[in-house]
């Protein structure tokens, strides 16, 4: 049986089992269905569930309680000779639910794409997928729960490159390292970087940004979503190469250091294209390059960081699923080749690419183990450079 409040999930119910709220002294008996998780919720008025039929029975005072302990005993039988019946038999762990961690607050851009992918697995595998945010500690606290979790592939992360290549140089937590207890899955998607100025500033490329940097030094800023943020490093690779002196201005996430942009705070910043499109549309900024390796088909004229003469000032940040480093291979596999179909359908390039503006990769552990090494070695440079530390 599961026993539950009002409200509360019941990711262990499966069918033929029982829910019994003592909250609001219901019984609700699934019958049929898969695995509900929280598709299935008890608290005040009628119960529920999605995929199968369910039955309730209101009870209440003494006689109630000894109501519900007997249907409770009644159906707990039920369910053990339905559990016997070949027709109801469940494949061992075909139905239990998964969760995808996620380092960030509700709402954050990676938990969006997070929940878009958990519904199409769910929908894929008829098995529910939860999202559960356990943010802070730079992106460690939910990287170690994961870490920590049973090696069956039901708890995964998912979240940005810099959990395992730049907070890795960072963090001043010795005893835990992401590149060796986890391991990497699926890199699903790549966000595109855009160096944008404010309107104001008379330059078009990021050749003529130097060359009126140098021709006003000090008298440019760039903001930043943080100290040791990929936008940060990106310019601070920038300037020591140029050899060019623009003040950096971190702010507390991306949508400030945006903001701050377009509202002439500062004269420069780097973003997600999807994160700046209707800014760069609307003329609040202007586009002038493009700080990742490939160039963005919505702004072809606009040459990369790399074909400027600045490869090292590469902002892509990606987005991928890893899971604990006891996870067997043939789980690991399995997962991958999960999550790679429902990369392929047009829904998701429908969600993902043509409403948010990222580019999917949809690449399998091996390669993504690949460029997690490059973009480690990379930060080590960047990060020293830039002097970044922990915030």
């Amino acid at each position: 049986m599961c026993y539950c409040g009002p409200g509360h999930r019941h990711p262990n119910c499966f069918a033929g089992s029982v829910v019994i709220d003592l909250m609001e002294n219901r019984a609700v008996e699934f019958l049929f269905g898969k695995s509900w998780g929280n598709q299935a919720r008890g608290g005040s008025g009628a119960s529920w569930c999605e995929l199968g039929r369910c039955k309730t029975g209101a009870v209440s005072g003494k006689r109630g309680m000894l109501r519900l302990a007997i249907l409770g005993v009644a159906l707990a039988l039920a369910v053990g000779t339905l559990a016997s019946l070949p027709a109801y038999a469940q494949p061992a762990g075909a139905q239990r639910p998964s969760r995808i961690i996620v380092p960030f607050a509700p709402g954050a851009a990676v938990d969006v794409v997070a929940r878009i992918l958990a519904n199409a697995l769910s929908v894929q595998s008829g098995a529910p997928v939860i999202v559960e945010n356990r943010p802070g500690g730079s992106g460690y606290i939910a990287a170690e729960l994961v870490a920590r979790s049973e090696p069956d592939g039901l708890t995964q992360l998912f979240t940005v490159d810099d959990t395992f290549t730049v907070v890795p140089h960072l963090s001043k937590n010795v005893s835990f390292d992401p590149n060796k207890e986890l391991t990497p899955v699926n890199l699903v998607a790549k966000i595109p970087m855009v160096m944008v100025v404010a309107p104001a500033v008379p330059v078009d490329s990021l050749p003529s940004l130097i060359a009126y940097a140098r021709s006003n030094p000090g008298k440019l800023s760039f903001s930043s979503s943080g100290s040791g943020s990929q936008i940060h490093l990106a310019m601070s690779m920038i300037k020591a190469q140029s050899k060019i002196d623009i003040v950096h201005v971190p702010y507390k996430g991306v949508a400030p250091a945006v903001t701050a942009a377009a509202a002439g705070e500062v004269q420069v910043t780097i973003s997600g294209y999807g994160t700046m499109r209707s800014l760069i549309d609307a003329g609040r900024l202007r586009a002038i390059a493009i700080a990742s390796p490939e160039r963005i088909a919505a702004l072809p004229g606009i040459a990369t960081t790399g074909e400027s003469g600045y490869p090292q000032a590469d902002a892509t940040s990606w987005l991928g699923l890893a899971v604990t480093s006891r996870t067997p291979a043939e789980t690991v596999a399995r997962i991958n080749e999960s999550v790679s179909k429902v990369l392929g359908t047009p829904e998701m390039r429908k969600q993902l690419v043509d409403t948010r503006a990222l580019v999917i990769t949809n690449i399998g552990p091996a390669a993504f183990a690949e460029e997690i090494a490059r973009k480690f070695r990379q930060a080590a440079e960047a990060v020293r450079i830039s002097g970044a530390k922990e915030d």
